[in-house]
Parts: structure tokens; sequence; C-alpha cells
């Protein structure tokens, strides 16, 4: 059983973004940044150039005509933004509003809701990092926190969406929990100079989501990286695979 015993201690997430099947445009939009302050966190919509970057030189006129209309608990016009409001308390604020996403610890069954994400000792995360184990899915409205990574913690253990296998993978590849999975760096993508492959038994079967790839990418550098399937979410038709992804020091590498 593969457990996340090294999570990824963040100082910030950043807010993406899907738009509804309907939408011809699949991209993961990345909005807005959840950045650690203390104990809590503020929150920022990206603006200008910062877009541009975390979104393939797309404009937030292009994420307008996506259907994006800003997160229901923060007014996407910076004039009126969270972190500048003076009632209350900002940081604690913006925090618990994606905190709302996730069971309450109170539950009952809250610890087997985490082994879900393949965490069994939740006592030992922070609020920011149960946000970034779950990325605060819901099925409903394409809002996800991405945990951005930092590229000099080698030791770390992590679960990531394979993003595109629906449209790059190998559709005769029959994946399961626990399989092998290689990572590779494919600087030569027309698109994304920081791509990195997913794939099995020699065959692609995906991409590791773009907001993670670039320290992904550094970690096959710098680290020793080890890789399976952690588990298949979605449905035989449209399946939507995750990866468990384990980072160690080089020197160290043989140690768990």
């Amino acid at each position: 059983m593969l457990w996340i015993e090294h999570p990824s201690e963040p100082k910030e997430l950043i807010l993406s973004w899907q738009a509804l099947p309907s939408v011809k445009d699949r991209l993961r939009w990345a909005v807005g940044r959840l950045i650690k302050v203390g104990d809590g966190a503020v929150f920022d919509y990206l603006q200008g150039d910062e877009f541009a970057a975390l979104n393939l030189g797309r404009s937030p006129d292009d994420l307008k005509a996506a259907g994006f209309s800003g997160y229901p608990a923060f007014n996407p016009n910076p004039k009126r933004n969270p972190r500048r409001r003076s009632s209350g308390n900002p940081e604690e604020r913006a925090l618990e509003a994606f905190l709302r996403r996730l069971p309450p610890p109170s539950r009952p069954d809250f610890s087997a809701y985490l082994a879900h994400y393949l965490v069994r000792e939740p006592e030992k995360l922070s609020r920011l990092m149960l946000l970034a184990v779950t990325e605060a899915r819901l099925p409903s409205d394409g809002f996800s926190l991405v945990d951005p990574l930092d590229p000099v913690a080698c030791r770390v253990d992590l679960v990531f969406e394979i993003a595109g296998a629906k449209y790059h993978g190998d559709i005769d590849i029959k994946l399961k929990a626990g399989d092998p999975l290689v990572l590779e760096a494919e600087p030569t993508n027309p698109t994304d100079p920081n791509a990195v492959m997913v794939k099995a038994a020699g065959r692609l079967i995906g991409y590791v989501n773009r907001l993670q790839a670039k320290t992904i990418g550094e970690w096959l550098r710098t680290c020793a990286i080890e890789c399976w399937v952690a588990r298949i979410n979605g449905s035989v038709d449209a399946p939507t695979p995750f990866a468990f992804l384990r980072g160690r020091p080089l020197e160290r590498a043989i140690a768990a």
C-alpha cells in the first residue's frame, strides 16, 4: 500500500479552474494564488504577465470567454480583493473559504475520506497541507487547488492527476493501482517546454499537470523519483488516472 509519508509543505497553492465539458477549450486555467501567511493565508487573483505565464500566453479575456466569472467567495475586481478588506482577519477568512470545500474533521468518516487520498496520519497535516493533498475538489464547479511544489524539496510524496489521458493516452493500456509509471521530460513539446510525459509499459498515457510539471521536471534531474498508479477515477469509458510520486534525495535513494 502506498501512503503519503512525507507530504509537501506548500508556501502557496494555485487556484485552478476548468470549464464545463460542453466548452471546447479544456485548459486547466490558473486563476489565483492562496499564499501562506503565518497560520493563515491570503488570496489574490492572477493579473497581467503572471496570468499569461501560468496560462500558456492566454489572456483574462480568453478566460472570461470560457465562462469564468470568479470564485464565489472572492470578487474578481482587484479593487475589492478580500486581501485588502479591513473587517475580520483576512488571513483566516481566505483559508476558511477553501476549507469549507472539505468535510469537517469532526466527521466520523474523516479518516476514511483522507485514506482515499493516501493519507493515514491526518493529524500531521496543516490546513494548507490538507488543501494541497485533496486539491479541495468538488465535482460540481471545476475549481481545485494545485500545489506548485518546492523544487529543492526532494523528500516528498504526492498524488497528481495524469492530465490529458483522454486525449494523449494509449487506449490499449489497461491501468490498475500499483502499476509502475515512468516520468520523462519532453523539452521539445510544442505547447509547453516544461512538459513531463507519464508512461506505462513504455507507452504514453498522459502528462503531469502543467502547474506542477516545471518542478517535477527539476526533480527528475536532482532527485530519485519513483512513480506508480495511485487510483483510477471516472468511468470505464472516460477514466481519470492519478499517479503516486515518491521523491528522495539521490544520495539516500535506497532508504525509504
